[in-house]
């Protein structure tokens, strides 16, 4: 196992503990703060998306580090199994935050493909994502695809607007 101590010249990824909460929500922070968004709305969207030691039983935290700090967060559920695809089970991508001096530089893109090994590795077939409007090219480029109102999790006439899945099994073709 990799020290968080160490001094590393490549990112690495860690699976977050409860000790790691300071540096997760200082990751969402910056993030927060690249958001083309109102000062009031990112300052709102801070109390809701920074996570707490009682997040840390339902969520598994993957982060991305390089040297001493924390360039990225990948927050996903991999227990709760609420979103199903034909006979396979879909997890929930709850956040992907890179912090804003890192961001375009592969962090997030890093961070997915650890979500993506680690879901697969437990038989999920696809992730899912409820995106903000301003990243839903993102995960369109990263190989995500929107979905219409009436598919897939979610699915309703009043579905979330930027709703992506994520099929795993594309990872394996030339479309990954």
């Amino acid at each position: 196992m990799i020290s968080r101590n160490s001094r590393f010249d490549s990112p690495i990824m860690i699976r977050g503990i409860a000790a790691d909460l300071p540096a997760v929500n200082q990751v969402i922070t910056t993030a927060v703060q690249s958001w083309p968004a109102s000062d009031r709305l990112k300052r709102l969207a801070l109390t809701a998306l920074h996570y707490t030691s009682t997040d840390v039983q339902d969520f598994e935290f993957l982060l991305c580090y390089k040297a001493h700090a924390c360039l990225g967060v990948a927050v996903w559920e991999p227990e709760n199994v609420s979103f199903t695809r034909d006979t396979s089970s879909v997890a929930l991508l709850h956040g992907l935050y890179v912090d804003q001096q890192h961001q375009q530089q592969g962090v997030g893109k890093l961070l997915l493909d650890g979500v993506h090994l680690r879901a697969e590795k437990r038989n999920f077939s696809g992730i899912y994502v409820r995106a903000e409007r301003f990243s839903a090219s993102y995960f369109e480029h990263v190989g995500y695809r929107q979905l219409a109102d009436n598919q897939g999790p979610g699915a309703s006439i009043s579905a979330y607007p930027h709703r992506f899945l994520r099929d795993l099994a594309a990872r394996h073709s030339n479309a990954a």
